[in-house]
């Protein structure tokens, strides 16, 4: 029996990995939004413990299975004509499989290709970038000096009566599932129930009618949406690392939380998701918040402990679990902070549950119109509560709907050409403490950042400056950096590793 190489193995591998690296690039392309670099890059780094369920299968079917079926065909043509040429020929047939150095070439040769293909497809030349940037010496920044306001040292008043605050985001809920009329950018309004509260309330948009805030490099992902909004900063990994080896997350900057929890609030965050998916509980157990994961909901037996759909369990159950935890927060005599993630209306298609209509073709449309009508439920089962009147409820996207290359249903189902630059994240805020004349409103252009001092000045806190971080409170009408410098050049100078970001990720200040 002829001894088969090592090298000949190695071949082999090299040849099915080539393969596979093809079905991937065609995978990434359809199923993952790998356009947005920082997301992927400090995404994979992060802690992935928790992550769709349905990913892994998606991946086995979509790149493992063709690729190990195509090899195999391949493999199965060559040994049958081997066969058959040697029937006919009576000499052995002497095919690139067979030779370990042929095979050895051809394989590396087409692992060198595949790996070019997908470099250019996937325009991943800039995770080196990323990467030269997250790991070079920091500098100093004059832009931080200039623009960055340090909640430590910013005057906070809060009223004689303190308000609670809820907190809602929505997982990739944009203001664009709204109808062209109402400001969005379908036919039909997907979201009529919060429109409805838009146009009761505070919704600073960027346009004359239903909108929002825009995402930035180093905020357009759940974590990094969380990270921003709450901190004024934006997520640039990698975390420091505490003396006994643990990670943390902006130790030394100060979150909205802090402020809550130094001045007498619960706070507490819902997740029907593993919360140390992307490192997401290290910032927030930093910064003083009792998180309740679908760890935490299973061992209180309020979650079965076999259970799993999508990323944890349904909003159809998480709902049912914020009011009782609404329920319990409201009947203590401590101002409360109450936040909570939604899941169903994740990439790529959402969670259909069976409150979800059928109305439209496409299910993540389906799964929107449900989310609107849970969320708007929730508002309605709220305002019968004793402590309605004096609770504030901000409810935002975390970031932009996520879309792949070829998977984009926005463009796709939107009638309005550049849909894709017209996009923005949804801010609403109920029962807020300030009012805002609509001139403060709308035409408007802000980040993440701008939502962390506009939060606190929704329950009625005076900040001196009306800053905090780099976000500027909405309700002032001072110009956002956005709007004073444009989302390219505050892009350019917060993703910079500097000084001043290195020593909030510890316990030191600048």
């Amino acid at each position: 029996m002829r001894r088969i190489s090592i090298k000949l193995i190695i071949a082999h591998f090299l040849c099915v990995l080539a393969v596979a690296l093809l079905f991937a690039l065609r995978w990434s392309r359809v199923e993952y939004p790998m356009d947005n670099a920082y997301s992927v890059f400090f995404v994979v780094g992060a802690n992935m413990k928790g992550h769709d369920s349905g990913t892994f299968l998606s991946y086995c079917k979509g790149v493992i299975l063709p690729a190990a079926s195509i090899y195999a065909l391949v493999l199965l043509c060559n040994f049958a004509l081997a066969k058959a040429y040697k029937k006919t020929k009576g000499r052995k047939f002497h095919s690139v499989f067979a030779d370990a150095d042929k095979c050895f070439v051809f394989g590396l040769s087409y692992l060198i290709l595949a790996s070019v293909i997908t470099v250019v497809m996937l325009r991943a030349w800039k995770y080196p970038a990323i990467l030269y940037e997250v790991h070079k010496t920091p500098v100093h920044s004059d832009f931080y000096d200039a623009h960055y306001v340090d909640p430590a040292s910013t005057r906070i008043t809060f009223p004689e009566k303190k308000r609670n605050l809820v907190v809602i985001f929505m997982e990739s809920v944009e203001s664009s599932f709204a109808s062209i009329e109402e400001g969005g950018l379908f036919r039909e309004n997907l979201i009529p129930g919060i429109t409805s509260l838009a146009k009761a309330n505070v919704n600073f948009s960027q346009n004359e009618k239903l909108g929002g805030g825009e995402n930035l490099d180093g905020t357009s992902w759940t974590a990094a949406g969380i990270i921003s909004k709450f901190s004024g900063l934006p997520y640039f990994a990698p975390f420091a690392k505490t003396e006994d080896g643990k990670l943390s997350c902006l130790q030394s900057a100060v979150a909205l939380t802090d402020i809550l929890s130094e001045n007498g609030y619960r706070c507490r965050f819902a997740f029907g998701s593993a919360k140390e998916f992307e490192n997401r509980d290290i910032f927030l157990e930093d910064h003083g918040v009792e998180i309740h994961d679908i760890h935490w909901y299973k061992a209180q037996g309020l979650i079965p402990m076999n259970y799993q759909v999508f990323w944890g369990f349904e909003d159809q159950k998480l709902y049912p679990l914020a009011r009782r935890e609404l329920e319990e927060l409201g009947q203590g005599t401590s101002p409360f902070f109450f936040g909570m993630l939604t899941v169903d209306t994740h990439f790529p298609d959402g969670y259909k549950c069976p409150l979800c209509p059928d109305t439209d073709k496409r299910q993540v449309m389906n799964v929107i119109r449900c989310a609107d009508k849970q969320v708007s439920e929730l508002i309605g089962w709220m305002k019968g509560k004793p402590w309605w009147d004096n609770t504030t409820v901000v409810i935002m996207g975390d970031h932009n709907f996520l879309v792949a290359p070829h998977n984009n249903f926005i463009v796709d189902e939107s009638p309005v050409r550049g849909a894709n630059a017209e996009r923005r994240w949804l801010d609403l805020i109920v029962n807020s403490a300030l009012t805002a004349p609509q001139s403060v409103q709308k035409n408007r252009r802000f980040a993440p950042y701008d939502m962390f001092p506009t939060m606190l000045e929704s329950i009625g806190c005076t900040i001196e400056g009306r800053a905090l971080g780099f976000g500027r409170s909405l309700y002032s009408g001072d110009k956002t950096l956005v709007e004073e410098y444009g989302a390219e050049k505050v892009n350019a100078e917060l993703m910079k590793r500097t000084q001043q970001y290195e020593a909030l990720k510890e316990r030191r200040r600048f």
